[in-house]
């Protein structure tokens, strides 16, 4: 195999990755049958597993010089994909609320359509140091909440549990912030892509 290929394959098993981790987190008959801590844990790793396909893919394209078009599309599309999947099933699942999530993909949006315009213009638009923190909070908001949940599963109900549960919720709100102050920061960046 053609070892260029390799992070746009990692990018598309991300991808693939989205629908397994679902299924084991939502309730749905096909799991019905899983001890939820199982089920729980399960989708924990397969989001790590998701993770790691990220680290990887962008290491190997750098060290081989395998940056492709293909891949500087897939490779955030992935990301926001794996992300944002899992950010909804949390509000599905009650964990967080809504309102968090919905600023994330309002950002997500923006961005992304900000860095089209400036691709248009033949600019590449970089990540800077807020974008990186909001993909570090993200992280931290989605392991922090399998933790939660699977802690709270083998601790059964009690006043510990219902922390536990609760620092989901409180990490989303801290997220959001963040999110929202690194789509200003491109915003600023790209104003002059921004036609009124």
């Amino acid at each position: 195999m053609n070892i260029k290929k390799i992070p746009n394959i990692l990018c598309l098993i991300r991808i693939c990755l989205i629908p397994f981790i679902l299924l084991f987190l939502l309730e749905n008959p096909l799991v019905s049958r899983i001890p939820a801590t199982v089920r729980i844990l399960t989708a924990g790793l397969l989001y790590a597993a998701a993770m790691l396909t990220d680290l990887f893919d962008g290491k190997i394209a750098r060290k081989y010089d395998a940056v492709t078009d293909f891949g500087k599309f897939i490779d955030p599309i992935a990301d926001k994909m794996l992300v944002l999947s899992i950010l909804l099933a949390f509000v599905d699942m009650k964990l967080i609320s809504a309102v968090p999530v919905i600023l994330v993909l309002a950002r997500e949006f923006l961005v992304t359509g900000l860095r089209l315009a400036a691709m248009n213009k033949g600019t590449v638009v970089a990540a800077n140091i807020w974008g990186k923190a909001k993909t570090m909070t993200q992280a931290i908001l989605i392991g922090i909440s399998f933790l939660s949940m699977l802690a709270a599963c083998i601790l059964g109900d009690g006043s510990i549990t219902a922390y536990l549960l609760n620092l989901p919720g409180l990490l989303a709100w801290i997220t959001a912030a963040v999110t929202v102050i690194s789509g200003i920061t491109y915003a600023i960046e790209c104003k002059e892509f921004i036609k009124l």
